[in-house]
C-alpha cells in the first residue's frame, strides 16, 4: 500500500513539472516574439528615415509627384516600425509584471 501512495504522488509530481515546463516556454516564446518585434519595428525604421530623406533630392530635380510618394512611403514605413516597437515594448511590460 504504501508503494502505492508513492507511486502516485511521483506521477502528480511529474505531472506538475511537465505543466510548469510548458508555461515557461509559453513565456520564452512570449519572450522571444516581444524581442523580435521590437528588432524587427527598429530596423523599419531604419530603412523608413532614409526614404524621408530622399524625399529633399526627389525635390531637387522638381519632380514634386516621386518627392510625394516617397514622403508617404516612409512615413508609412516608420509609423509600421514605431508601431511595431510599441507592441515589442508592450508585451516585454506586461510579461514583467
Amino acid at each position: 500500500m504504501a508503494d502505492e501512495g508513492k507511486n502516485i504522488s511521483t506521477q502528480e509530481r511529474g505531472e506538475m513539472h511537465r505543466i510548469d515546463d510548458e508555461r515557461n516556454k509559453g513565456v520564452q516564446l512570449e519572450h522571444r516574439d516581444a524581442e523580435l518585434y521590437i528588432v524587427m519595428g527598429v530596423f523599419i525604421v531604419a530603412l523608413g528615415l532614409p526614404v524621408i530623406l530622399g524625399t529633399y533630392f526627389s525635390m531637387q530635380s522638381g519632380n514634386y509627384r516621386p518627392a510625394i510618394v516617397n514622403f508617404i512611403c516612409g512615413v508609412v514605413m516608420t509609423g509600421i516600425g514605431i508601431a511595431s516597437v510599441l507592441y515589442g515594448w508592450a508585451m516585454k511590460k506586461r510579461l514583467w509584471s
